[in-house]
């Protein structure tokens, strides 16, 4: 059984390379090649600097034109997007879905050149900018030229349905700026129950600051601490200014800071669009490649190109880098997230995560310590921080910090508490302590009894040792029956089978996770052991040297060079 595979509670995000290295080339071809390579593995400043290349030498390409004003502006690089936004929106056959002019409408409402802002945007709209986003846009230009009263209207007359969407949002701040409390109230409401973003869910928290009403503020708040994702981060952050007794001030929200929020949460629906396809997707078992959430990028920096100091933004266009593999970009970034901000412990996680995927694992220590000193509570950093620990085969460390954890839960923890449990018991089994790795496991299955990690990894700990057989297989089937594609929880069931001895029945489980997880080193290494126990030695050994193959950890490694040159013991001698 695998501890990473298996448990995936760990805050330290995990990066895919998304780096490219082509050949160099002196010719417009061979820059668009480079750049097309960068794009394809979403090396965004590769290939925003090709492009550029490109561009140079064929400044008339409408395809170069349209892609490198594309790149530059997920690269962030504002002038060179907006020099190409320019040639664009003067070419009639751009084909650029209105993305270019919707950027100069941007820039326009940030001149506070709204009158031309709206043409912009509603010639945007028209050429196929996506209009949730277009038609808020447009409202908040309406707002600046003429008044948030005509921009409500505006709103009004081009939400129809869509209403349920973005929409309430908008309609609250912009009631609020004009002093209705009432209308802004019960737009609140609609933004929570529709889409319910981070956005929405800090504006009517802040509104709820502002308005007075100290007993509701304070239950709304404690209810998003409890809650996952950036809601907790929220109600956090939220009750730390309750403690403080300072409020979230009253402001008028400015065209420019209504047309970014609007930009992000357009930018945060595509994501979570572009996630559940691929997730889908690959549990349906097909081939999904390299993550592309470039339009949510592209869209996340034009938010910050309107409010620099758009925090949750720029924490989501920094995720996104580091996904890509692009970590000292992702630094950069993530660094100027305010320590103020709801999201400074997330900023500091990731940019912890970066230094560790560029081989520097104390900073990322360091950093992660850090946090948990300036961040009150800052369960999150601590998870993080055992989870690094872990990986590194500080198991003592990593239970100590789970320790802390732990001490500070109430007595009657939330379900989700059951990740602290497990995280601490997969560092004790490390270090020797199963007795207390044990009642913590029990604890996490009384939490979670329909989490499969959790009962997987009780019932195989328990099978391994062989003790509380019947409990510890009935466990990893229901593990089993809540997760059927997962590779590693079928990999322990066929494992604890192998443990037992019983390897006609162990096969068929392996060769399963072996087929949904084929690049998987252990899911392998144990395929081979079960092969060669069943007398199917060529096998064993064709597994064996395909675990080499699959970058494994270097005593895993080591393990498998041993079973290549000589074989397994007999199984009356030691297990494998």
């Amino acid at each position: 059984m695998r501890i990473n595979a298996l448990i995936m509670v760990a805050a330290v995000a995990v990066f895919f390379s998304g780096c490219a290295t082509p050949p160099p080339a002196d010719n417009v071809v061979g820059d668009y090649l480079t750049a097309r390579l960068a794009a394809r593995a979403n090396d965004v400043e590769t290939a925003s600097d090709a492009f550029a290349n490109a561009r140079r030498k064929a400044p008339s390409s409408p395809a170069i034109r349209r892609t490198a004003f594309y790149f530059h502006l997920a690269a962030g690089d504002y002038e060179q997007a907006l020099a190409l936004a320019e040639l664009l929106a003067k070419d009639e056959h751009a084909d650029d879905g209105g993305f270019a002019k919707a950027t100069l409408s941007v820039r326009a409402i940030k001149l506070n050149r709204y009158g031309e802002a709206k043409r912009l945007i509603r010639d945007a709209r028209e050429a196929g900018f996506p209009r949730p986003a277009a038609n808020i846009i447009d409202a908040w230009a309406v707002a600046g030229a003429e008044g948030e009263e005509a921009a409500l209207e505006t709103l009004r007359s081009s939400a129809g349905e869509e209403y349920r969407g973005f929409y309430p949002l908008h309609a609250a701040l912009l009631s609020e700026n004009l002093g209705n409390a009432d209308d802004a109230r019960s737009a609140y409401q609609a933004a929570i129950m529709s889409f319910s973003g981070s956005a929405e869910i800090e504006a009517y928290g802040a509104f709820l600051e502002r308005d007075g009403d100290d007993a509701a503020t304070r239950e709304y708040y404690e209810l998003l601490a409890g809650q996952e994702g950036y809601a907790r981060y929220a109600g956090k952050a939220g009750l730390a200014r309750l403690a403080k007794g300072v409020a979230s001030s009253s402001r008028k929200v400015t065209p420019s800071r209504g047309a970014a929020i609007a930009l992000y949460s357009l930018a945060s629906g595509v994501l979570q669009n572009t996630w559940q396809r691929r997730d889908a997707a690959e549990k349906a078992g097909y081939r999904v490649g390299n993550a592309d959430y470039n339009m949510s990028l592209a869209m996340a920096r034009l938010a910050l190109y309107l409010d620099p100091g758009f925090d949750d933004a720029r924490r989501f266009a920094g995720s996104i880098l580091n996904v890509y593999g692009e970590h000292e970009e992702a630094i950069a970034a993530l660094s100027m997230v305010r320590s103020s901000s709801a999201y400074y412990e997330q900023a500091q996680i990731e940019i912890a995560g970066a230094h560790e995927a560029l081989g520097d694992t104390e900073k990322a220590i360091n950093i992660l310590r850090s946090a948990i000193r300036s961040v009150p509570g800052a369960v999150d950093a601590r998870l993080s921080l055992a989870g690094l620990l872990a990986s590194k085969r500080k198991h003592s460390e990593a239970a100590s910090v789970m320790d802390d954890v732990i001490a500070q839960l109430p007595e009657d923890p939330r379900s989700n508490a059951w990740r602290f449990y497990l995280t601490r018991a997969a560092s004790l089994i490390e270090v020797d302590e199963w007795e207390r790795a044990e009642a913590d496991l029990e604890r996490a299955v009384e939490l979670a009894p329909e989490e499969a990690t959790v009962l997987n990894y009780l019932g195989y700990s328990w099978a391994e040792r062989g003790v509380n057989l019947d409990e510890a297989f009935a466990l990893i089937e229901k593990a089993v029956a809540l997760e059927p594609t997962s590779g590693a929880i079928i990999d322990s069931l066929g494992w604890a089978y192998y443990q037992l001895g019983n390897y006609k029945d162990a096969v068929g489980h392996l060769e399963q996770a072996a087929s949904l997880e084929p690049a998987d080193p252990t899911i392998t290494d144990h395929l081979g052991d079960v092969y060669w126990r069943l007398g199917r030695k060529i096998e064993a050994q064709y597994q064996w040297e395909r675990v080499l193959e699959l970058d494994p950890d270097e005593d895993v490694a080591d393990k498998v060079r041993g079973k290549i040159s000589n074989g397994l013991p007999n199984a009356g001698q030691t297990k494998s």
